[in-house]
């Protein structure tokens, strides 16, 4: 969308795309993270004592902050989808004052 000088040329195809783009990438992390989750967890569950709890407490603040990045790319995504037909309304007021 922005150009080397710093334009921001916005379409409404691009406003679509980039709304799936963000939710694809917010798709990809939160599998990426389930994959890593699913390797620690096979070693962690040999763990005991300290070790587990420290683990655990650890693991337990990576999901809630995993969660709250997915949770803002979803909120972005839906934004960006739903800010579309409001601009796509505006430049077509826009373009009637030319008529």
């Amino acid at each position: 969308m922005a150009q080397n000088d710093g334009t921001m040329i916005v379409t409404y195809t691009r406003l679509d795309e980039a709304a799936r783009d963000i939710k694809t990438q917010a798709d990809r992390l939160d599998q990426s993270l389930k994959a890593i989750q699913a390797k620690i967890r096979s070693v962690s569950d040999l763990w005991e004592g300290e070790a587990r709890e420290a683990y655990n407490g650890a693991q337990a603040k990576w999901d809630k902050d995993a969660m709250a990045i997915h949770t803002a790319l979803l909120q972005i995504s839906r934004a960006v989808q739903e800010a579309a037909p409001a601009y796509k309304a505006g430049d077509q007021k826009a373009a009637s004052n030319f008529h």
